[in-house]
């Protein structure tokens, strides 16, 4: 298994992917503007695999944590708006005005994701997945991550990152990256 550079990645007949939630946070989120270079090189790889017509999986832990990024990030940026420093997430900040306009964005965002040709929604096997491989990686990387190696690991899916962390597992799966 390899550490693969997005850049000019030649995707092959019967890869498949599954891309990490940062990955869909670059290409769907809600900061324009945010790591430009990287936001082309993955939408490019997009385009290029739909265009091939290779399949992306996706989990609802991935969809879990999209939304959950996104709305932290405005809950952040309605703190520094408003002054309103101190104010908790959800006493305060869920069903704001500026909460319910998220969660409409953030809506609008899971449905194109889901939309797309090639998106194939896995569930999340939590019954099947050998757990103790989970907890291996997990000394390396976060939980999410830990379990997203482990579900490509076992389906042989190719996981697209800007995460550098997968880098540690050592060439337990193949990581598409831009972070080379």
């Amino acid at each position: 298994m390899a550490v693969i550079d997005v850049d000019g990645f030649p995707i092959k007949f019967r890869d498949e992917f599954f891309f990490d939630t940062n990955i869909w946070l670059l290409i769907f989120g809600t900061v324009a503007g945010y790591q430009k270079k990287d936001q082309r090189l993955y939408s490019n790889l997009l385009a290029d695999i739909i265009s091939r017509d290779n399949a992306i999986y996706i989990t609802s832990m991935v969809i879990s944590e999209f939304a959950n990024v996104l709305l932290r990030i405005d809950f952040n940026q309605w703190i520094d708006a408003t002054g309103n420093y101190g104010k908790d997430f959800k006493r305060d900040y869920v069903g704001s005005e500026s909460y319910i306009s998220m969660v409409t964005s953030i809506k609008d965002s899971i449905n194109k994701i889901l939309s797309l040709s090639v998106l194939i929604r896995k569930p999340d096997d939590f019954n099947s997945i050998d757990i103790n491989n989970v907890f291996v990686y997990f000394d390396l990387v976060d939980f999410n991550d830990a379990y997203i190696a482990e579900v490509s690991k076992t389906n042989g899916y190719k996981v697209v990152t800007n995460d550098t962390d997968f880098k540690s597992l050592k060439g337990e799966i193949d990581v598409v990256t831009s972070r080379v």
